[in-house]
């Protein structure tokens, strides 16, 4: 006998019973298929549902978030224009202001010289610069001249006489002197004194607009005043350039 041949057992074959368990086994996987199937579909559907309702909240809240950007931008676009028209209000107000404050100085300019006319016991007797204002242009070289001679005396009779102004500096290193006349157009030609209390030139608030030539250092303005009916007199006045134009800047630091 062969010694493992008390562990062998003997299995019994049974046709039937395997068909039966084949079977089973084969309805088992078709209804568990089909709950799985169902299951799948139906949870599915709930989560579909949960999406489409999802979605419906996230398009209603996008068109409420694009209504208030909406609002947002008109309330941006209203402040915006209302600072724009805030700064256009407060910078003509400055320029407003600056203009009062050139006119209430030009005004006490004018108070001061009708005065000296007016009360000439107050001041020495004669003819005299009145005014001198010396201004830059608007241009590199470019300048504006304007002269008041006047005359201050108990009795006024009327003057007549002649006005030269020269303008004295350097060129190349060399003195020159060029007088007004050549720089200026020839609308604007001096015309020679005469009047009884003063004479504005070129006339009352305008200027002698002139270029000086490139090259040409100025450094002093030379006024030459001869009166030669009424009375006889003769002077000669200097103003330094870079003073009365320094004076001039003052003048609009002051008045901005």
């Amino acid at each position: 006998m062969h010694p493992d041949s008390s562990k062998l057992r003997v299995i019994r074959h049974d046709p039937k019973r395997d068909q039966l368990i084949r079977i089973f086994l084969m309805v088992f996987i078709a209804l568990l298929g089909g709950f799985a199937y169902w299951y799948g579909g139906n949870h599915a559907g709930q989560n579909l549902d949960q999406l489409r309702q999802q979605h419906t909240t996230l398009e209603n809240r996008a068109r409420v978030l694009q209504k208030e950007n909406r609002e947002l931008r008109q309330r941006v676009g209203i402040l915006e224009s209302a600072s724009k028209m805030d700064r256009e209000a407060v910078n003509n107000v400055r320029l407003l202001v600056k203009k009062l404050e050139e006119e209430k100085e030009l005004l006490h300019k004018e108070l001061t010289f009708f005065k000296s006319i007016l009360a000439p016991e107050d001041m020495s007797t004669g003819v005299r610069v009145a005014g001198f204002s010396l201004l830059r242009g608007n241009e590199s070289g470019q300048y504006r001249l304007r002269l008041v001679i006047s005359q201050v005396a108990r009795s006024n009779p009327f003057l007549k006489g002649t006005l030269s102004v020269s303008l004295i500096g350097e060129k190349d290193g060399k003195a020159q002197t060029i007088p007004l006349q050549k720089l200026i157009a020839s609308d604007q030609a001096v015309a020679g004194l005469g009047f009884r209390y003063f004479q504005a030139l070129p006339s009352d608030r305008e200027y002698f607009d002139f270029t000086i030539p490139e090259g040409f250092q100025p450094a002093e303005v030379k006024v030459m005043v001869r009166i030669t009916s009424g009375i006889k007199q003769s002077f000669e006045q200097i103003y330094q350039w870079d003073k009365e134009l320094l004076a001039d800047v003052r003048q609009e630091q002051n008045s901005g």
